[in-house]
């Protein structure tokens, strides 16, 4: 996929997924906003019933003292008159009072009366005339129309905070709850909960004027506030806000993991024409070279001249050696990758770490000859036994001489050294090479990796040799790691495991 559709596609991704994140969040807070008008709105419905539930109390408790006052005697009564009651049971209960002039009936239905003497649940009819009627009420209503100080005396803390429980828990309200009476007249606090601020009480838009129907307007206002409002708002939508969180995530993670699919594809496609490009020419040179031997061995006066016949045949039987070791990587390298190199077999015998070291030199005695560098060796005691694949060992230090030699903008020094700590075999293989950049270290063990900085790039490589070293080492129980610096040279080191540790 090209590199500009591949940016494309990324950028719609992103816009869709912001989008639908907006989105969410846009509804999410609607829908907290729908919450928290539901929750004033059964607040405000709530603590009118309470209001209106302690008016008519107080009304009963007014009309009931008045009618049992001891000093209200009526004038006199017919042969009817009197208390007719039905008990119901010992329960105490509310009040509630009906005047009916056209019947000449005064009927009272007891609740909640504990100041009389008379059994609850139960019900009174009074046969009284138009003047006990007229009177009562007239005193009913003087009582109900004062304000006085006598009205704090008769709100109950205990009461108020059952009948706000109940309202709340009806309006389906469960979270805790602070509250007050306020005096307007002298601006202090009647009574509060235990615990409540009265700053935020006094800040709160939840209150409610207490015996709002009197002439004389009241100076007492019920104020509530909700310490943990926010949360519990929050609590009511925390089913859409985990929903709608888990599902963003899956969205993101898959769009995530789609980006990186894309830019892996793309980096594998680039590696693969690379691959391709290094492969076809490190198949070239050595076919070029062959072919061009044969053809000047199929000269008829060459072939009279056996040292040049000799010569030629030389030449092709080395780049058939070439070719046979570059197939051989590549199929090494495909065993190696195979499930981590589990399924690749080593033949491992005992071998000196000197013998594998000086084998892997002289392999460059050649290229000694006719190139400009030199590999110094120190410190390379005899008789250091390891358990490993000599054959392979050797191809690992010969790929990092090789290296050495190709990313060299200077005449090549190389060094070699060895030593031991505890158990374990410390090979180092240093150059004055173009060196590593930092953000490349950890990326040069990668299959098919080659840095591309610099001129580096023109150095023909099929990518496979850091990878086969790490792989090789490994599967020996060892660890191989690189200190680089640009432009000053690199530095490998290998660690082994020695015989002497091996079980």
């Amino acid at each position: 996929m090209k590199e500009k559709k591949v940016k494309i596609l990324t950028a719609f991704m992103t816009a869709a997924l912001f989008g639908i994140a907006a989105i969410q969040f846009y509804l999410l807070k609607h829908s907290l906003k729908i919450e928290e008008e539901k929750f004033d709105r059964n607040v405000s419905y709530a603590l009118l019933r309470v209001t209106d539930r302690l008016e008519k109390r107080n009304t009963a408790d007014v009309v009931i003292n008045k009618f049992f006052d001891d000093n209200f005697i009526p004038p006199h009564f017919g042969k009817d008159s009197g208390f007719i009651f039905k008990h119901e049971n010992d329960f105490d209960f509310d009040i509630n009072v009906i005047v009916k002039d056209d019947s000449n009936e005064f009927k009272i239905k007891a609740r909640n009366i504990r100041k009389l003497p008379v059994p609850p649940h139960a019900i009174w009819v009074r046969k009284v005339d138009t003047i006990i009627q007229k009177k009562l009420v007239s005193n009913v209503l003087d009582d109900l129309f004062a304000v006085s100080d006598s009205v704090e005396k008769k709100l109950d803390k205990e009461e108020l905070e059952n009948f706000l429980k109940d309202e709340f828990s009806d309006g389906s309200i469960e979270t805790d709850f602070y509250f007050g009476v306020l005096n307007h007249k002298d601006d202090r606090f009647v009574f509060t909960k235990s615990g409540a601020d009265e700053v935020e009480l006094r800040k709160s838009r939840y209150r409610a004027p207490l015996f709002p129907n009197r002439i004389f307007a009241s100076p007492y206002e019920l104020m509530v506030y909700f310490p943990d409002k926010d949360f519990y708002l929050l609590k009511s939508l925390s089913l859409m806000l985990v929903m709608s969180f888990l599902f963003i995530s899956v969205i993101a993670l898959v769009f995530y993991h789609t980006v990186r699919m894309f830019v892996r594809q793309k980096k594998l496609t680039e590696v693969k024409n690379d691959l391709i490009n290094n492969i076809t020419h490190e198949f070239k040179t050595p076919i070029s070279t062959i072919s061009i031997a044969c053809e000047a061995l199929n000269e008829p006066e060459l072939a009279a001249n056996e040292k040049m016949v000799k010569r030629y045949s030389k030449i092709v039987s080395e780049e058939n050696e070439r070719l046979k070791r570059l197939v051989e990587s590549l199929l090494t390298t495909a065993a190696l990758e195979k499930n981590g190199g589990s399924s690749f077999n080593l033949v491992k015998k005992e071998v000196s770490i000197d013998d594998v070291i000086n084998d892997c030199i002289k392999s460059f005695n050649e290229r000694l000859r006719s190139e400009k560098f030199s590999i110094e060796t120190a410190g390379i005691p005899s008789g250091m036994v390891i358990k490993g694949d000599k054959y392979h060992l050797v191809n690992v230090f010969g790929n990092l001489i090789d290296n050495a030699i190709k990313y060299n903008l200077r005449t090549p020094d190389i060094k070699i050294s060895v030593s031991r700590n505890g158990f374990f075999c410390i090979v180092e293989v240093m150059d004055n090479g173009i060196g590593i950049p930092r953000s490349e270290i950890d990326k040069i063990f990668d299959t098919f990796y080659r840095i591309s900085t610099g001129n580096i790039h023109n150095v023909r490589g099929n990518g496979l040799g850091l990878s086969y070293c790490k792989i090789i080492v490994e599967l020996h129980g060892g660890k191989i790691k690189v200190e680089s610096k640009p432009n000053e040279g690199s530095k490998f080191i290998i660690t082994l495991p020695i015989l002497e540790n091996m079980s």
